[in-house]
Formats: structure tokens, C-alpha cells, sequence
């Protein structure tokens, strides 16, 4: 996984003032831009990776809060490769392919509505990240304590709410 300095060294001076010309501030204050963007999600997808082998007594173990964190920084990759000119945004996207060919290669489909409850968000416009979960792991097991909605409506429908 590349550093900060290790991905802006890839770029000139007038690039990574492009890259910082593109950069927005959230509503909590964050900055983000095409770099923080794609380290924060490289190395979100690796901690996911690794968690997978852990035991759920290990303390430094992420949740499913943890996976919605990662996908809201792949939700800010994505606006902030589309905000750069199209050559900067192709230099930096084989780093983001990687990740999200890593990701793929641990999660599976999923409906999303488990990360939609997690992360408190309407999934209307999200990216396919956001209908992936990991397959095994920490994870894993934390989201299967939140039901799908076909379990829910069941449930409800047998105690006749």
C-alpha cells in the first residue's frame, strides 16, 4: 500500500496543484481530494482483508461501522476522480481498480439494506460497493445480527402487525 508521499511523488508540481484545486471540505470539516481519497480506501479495503482472519475476541477488529466508513471514502474516491481532468484521474485509478478488485475478491452481493441501516443512509445513486459485504470475518458476523428485510416483513406479517 502507498504512502501519501509515496502517491503525491508520482505527480508534478502543476498536477498536485490541480489535485488540490479539485479538493472540498464535507460538512463535518474533512478535506478530501483524489490522493486522501484513494489511500483512505486502499487501505480501508486492506484492514477489511485482514480483519476476516481474526478471532472476534481480538480488540482491534473493525465493525460493520468500520465497512461504512470505508464505503462512504469510496463514495468520496468517486466524486474525487471525477472532479480531476480525465489524465490525473487515469493515473490514480489503477490504485482504486486494485482495492476494488481486493474488495470484490472477500465480499458478496448483498442487498444493501443492512449497510443502509448501519450507515443511516438511502442507497438511491450509490456506487456497487455499497450491495457488497465480506463473505467471512469479524464483519461478517456482526452484520448477520441485523435481519434482511424479507425477515423483517415475515416476522412482522406472523405477529400480524
Amino acid at each position: 500500500m502507498p504512502t501519501y508521499e509515496e502517491l503525491a511523488s508520482c505527480f508534478s508540481g502543476p498536477e498536485l496543484a490541480l489535485i488540490e484545486d479539485s479538493a472540498w471540505v464535507d460538512e463535518f470539516g474533512n478535506r478530501h481530494d483524489g490522493l486522501v481519497s484513494t489511500i483512505g480506501w486502499v487501505s480501508h479495503v486492506e484492514k477489511l482483508d485482514k480483519d476476516r482472519a481474526l478471532p472476534m475476541t481480538d480488540r482491534t477488529i473493525w465493525t460493520e461501522h468500520d465497512l461504512a466508513a470505508a464505503l462512504f471514502i469510496r463514495d468520496f474516491l468517486a466524486r474525487a476522480l471525477g472532479k480531476l481532468p480525465s489524465a490525473i484521474a487515469q493515473r490514480l485509478s489503477p490504485f482504486a481498480e486494485e482495492a476494488d478488485a481486493r474488495f470484490q475478491s472477500f465480499t458478496i452481493q448483498d442487498s444493501g439494506a443492512r449497510m443502509a441501516t448501519v450507515a443511516g443512509v438511502d442507497l438511491s445513486g450509490r456506487g456497487w460497493w455499497w450491495y457488497r459485504v465480506p463473505a467471512d470475518g469479524p464483519v461478517a458476523v456482526f452484520l448477520s445480527r441485523y435481519k434482511s428485510p424479507s425477515e423483517s416483513q415475515q416476522r412482522s406479517e406472523e405477529h400480524g402487525s
